[in-house]
């Protein structure tokens, strides 16, 4: 091969090596892959404001350890009658007792103090109905919805652990809610019956048979 030829080839192979190598050190124009999708955040729900209990209306009131409505255990008699309306009675044959009654007579509800003294502490809540209809009285409800009228099945279902019992006197029976405070929530149920006609909250061993007589 002649000597210009052989400067030729020598080039051509140079120049090929040299493109070579700036393709490999070129940088890489691949996209990057893209990251999924963001999980997206759930929302926090609002919690529900718990309505507000008007004295005026016990239907308003909520049942609980504690108490029924602003007829609290351990509340002073005097001044929880004095918070309520007129149409909550009260007098001196039966002074350690306020009682009140719809205006439809469904239904009705009383607290008691102890009768030892006048400032003996309110030591009994309750709301009752003679209704034969019980599922349709109105009235006082737990945070859970359950009040007079509900049955065993819908005590048992929100309270498993709910002791039964029966009354001393009479043939009546009892459920108790579980609880550490000292007062317990009572369903009463009149014999035979499977709804309760009466909710008694007291720091007694069980709910008193009467209050007045």
């Amino acid at each position: 091969m002649r000597t210009n030829d052989m400067r030729r080839v020598f080039s051509a192979v140079a120049a090929a090596a040299v493109l070579g190598i700036l393709t490999g050190c070129a940088p890489s124009t691949a996209e990057e892959p893209s990251a999924g999708p963001t999980a997206s955040t759930e929302p926090t729900p609002t919690p529900t404001a718990t309505p507000e209990a008007d004295p005026a209306d016990p239907a308003t009131w909520v049942i609980s350890e504690a108490g029924i409505g602003p007829a609290e255990l351990g509340g002073d008699f005097a001044a929880v009658l004095g918070m309520l309306p007129d149409t909550w009675k009260n007098d001196d044959v039966c002074s350690w007792t306020a009682w009140w009654t719809a205006a439809d007579s469904s239904y009705g509800a009383y607290f008691v103090r102890g009768t030892e003294s006048d400032t003996a502490p309110v030591s009994e809540v309750s709301v009752y109905s003679a209704a034969e209809d019980l599922g349709s009285v109105q009235g006082p409800r737990t945070a859970e919805g359950l009040g007079v009228g509900a049955s065993t099945a819908e005590v048992l279902t929100e309270y498993p652990d709910a002791e039964q019992g029966s009354d001393e006197i009479g043939s009546g029976t009892w459920m108790r809610l579980p609880g550490d405070a000292d007062g317990h929530v009572f369903f009463q149920f009149r014999d035979g019956e499977d709804q309760a006609s009466s909710v008694t909250v007291t720091s007694r061993d069980a709910p008193s048979y009467e209050v007045c007589g």
